[in-house]
């Protein structure tokens, strides 16, 4: 038996050799892994915050891009981007990627998750510096080379910005796989924010990161939605879709739990949130979006896709719409008289106009016998006089704006007022006065198919900025202009209508109302007046 002492030395020692040993290996074992994906300056975070962070060895989030995340990841074979940004010139993306100590030419790929411009737009010139290959779902390819819609691109936000064409090298439909030596992006399809969205599942070194876009927007607000699901409440010119977004939120559920979820909009999260999510947390958010779906998919599937878009369609039973002409949306009434229009615009023959769009619907042109206008605005009424030379038919105006008609237009029309209209054919029907931005207007409620129609000229507006800045505008010009247009606020706030038809249908939203909407666009008004 060694002395003590001595015993203690060797023992000593050996508890250093083996220390060293450990530290050597641990040293050999971040080289190789760890140090190519971890500049030493950015520690792993825990949260999305809004900077540039990684949020796994080799992934990191340019946090400091706006309104998108752009995500950043390290390979042995070099970079690869999910999503681009919204500035052209990818400039806060340059800066992010050269405060990570990164080189930008290293770029390889980038794989966007969809077409819209805050996700897209800086990606053509990023490939211009890098020749790195541009990666699209099949569905928005040709919209992103073409850049023709400006819907497609900004969907309702109203951005001062220019869209421009982005070259698409790789278009993809869901189930590839995409390598860069020991990272793999698995593609998956996911239609319904865009038609052709994509999520991307990293794989590596056993970590599993989904890259989700807009499908997912953010991470904390399971009582309020996914956001992205908005969308699915617009028309198709869009890209939105409820019954394709709905099957994408399902089988998002169905998938193993990934490591981490990384939203397109983590910003929007009030307070940072952690990407790795429980999987009862993951299937709470997604369960939000799948009930909002379900919801909007069975109203469109009973009450119709009632979209005010430019394109002719059956609303109701003996109502449809026409279309547009210029601005204002054409509206039409069946009754076993005749036909009933709303308003009078454009120059050319309206006749002609709503027997073609008549017969678009499959229908028979039939005589026009009464027009409901709704205000004396110029543009509601250009095209008055020759109608009625044609048609003879009945005119229905403001009491308060009777003399002004009769001023600019023939003493040979039938002039009615709200005081002489109790119906139109079939159709029980009351003539609300109302004014404002044009002066003395009607509103008319109709009752038709069980239902209530609210046709109610320029008030309320939809809320849009060029919308809120006319009237403003237009107020401007009027003595008691705002004073008139809180109380037409004040008068229809008190209706309940199930279908609203305005005079400007801004960015062709649906005519069917649900829930507080008809009050939420009441208040919007009301908080929007100067």
């Amino acid at each position: 038996m060694p002395e003590p002492s001595r015993y203690r030395f060797h023992s000593i020692k050996k508890l250093a050799l083996v220390g060293l040993t450990v530290i050597a290996l641990g040293g050999v074992l971040w080289f190789k892994v760890w140090a190519p994906f971890s500049p030493q300056h950015f520690p792993l975070t825990k949260v999305l915050r809004p900077d540039v962070i990684a949020v796994a060895p080799g992934i990191y989030l340019l946090g400091k891009s706006s309104p998108a995340a752009v995500y950043l990841v390290e390979t042995s074979e070099g970079l690869v981007m999910i999503d681009s940004g919204l500035e052209s010139n990818a400039s806060s993306v340059k800066h992010q990627v050269a405060i990570l100590g990164l080189k930008l030419e290293n770029l390889k790929a980038i794989l966007l998750t969809h077409v819209h411009a805050d996700h897209s737009l800086g990606a053509a010139h990023l490939r211009s510096l890098t020749h790195a290959k541009i990666y699209s779902g099949h569905a928005d390819a040709e919209t992103l080379r073409t850049a023709d819609s400006l819907e497609a691109f900004l969907s309702t936000f109203e951005m001062p910005i220019s869209i421009h064409a982005t070259p698409v090298d790789v278009e993809l439909n869901g189930g590839e796989v995409i390598a860069f030596a020991e990272t793999r992006f698995s593609v998956i399809a996911t239609p319904g924010h865009t038609p052709g969205g994509l999520c991307y599942l990293l794989e590596r070194d056993g970590l599993r990161v989904l890259f989700t876009g807009d499908v997912v927007q953010n991470l904390s607000r399971p009582n309020r939605g996914l956001m992205g699901t908005y969308i699915a409440s617009l028309p198709p010119l869009f890209g939105g879709n409820a019954t394709d977004y709905l099957e994408t939120l399902r089988r998002l559920r169905a998938m193993p739990l990934p490591d981490l979820i990384l939203p397109g909009h983590p910003q929007m999260d009030e307070i940072p949130q952690n990407p790795h999510l429980t999987d009862s947390k993951w299937k709470a958010l997604l369960d939000v979006g799948i009930s909002e779906l379900q919801l909007v998919a069975a109203r469109h599937e009973v009450d119709g896709a009632n979209f005010l878009d430019g394109t002719p369609r059956e609303l109701l039973k003996g109502l449809d719409y026409l279309g547009n002409i210029g601005p204002l949306g054409l509206y039409c009434l069946t009754t076993p008289e005749g036909l009933v229009i709303v308003d009078a615009p454009g120059e050319s023959s309206l006749v002609d106009i709503v027997s073609a769009r008549l017969r678009q619907l499959g229908r028979s042109p039939r005589p026009i016998v009464t027009i409901l206008m709704t205000s004396a605005a110029r543009e509601a009424s250009s095209g008055l006089a020759e109608l009625v030379s044609q048609t003879k038919c009945r005119v229905v105006v403001p009491k308060a704006a009777l003399d002004h008609f009769r001023q600019r237009y023939s003493d040979e029309i039938n002039w009615l007022t709200e005081e002489d209209l109790t119906s139109i054919g079939d159709f029980p029907i009351r003539a609300i006065p109302v004014a404002g931005t044009h002066g003395a207007s009607l509103a008319y409620l109709i009752r038709a198919d069980e239902k209530s129609i609210l046709i109610s000229g320029h008030i309320p507006v939809r809320p849009s900025v060029p919308a809120i800045e006319t009237l403003h505008r237009l107020l401007k010009l009027r003595k008691d202009g705002v004073a008139e247009y809180l109380q037409s606020l004040r008068e229809l706030s008190n209706l309940r209508p199930d279908l609203w038809l305005p005079a400007i249908p801004i960015q062709g939203r649906n005519a069917n109302l649900y829930d507080t909407e008809w009050q939420e666009i009441i208040e919007q008004n009301r908080q929007a007046l100067p």
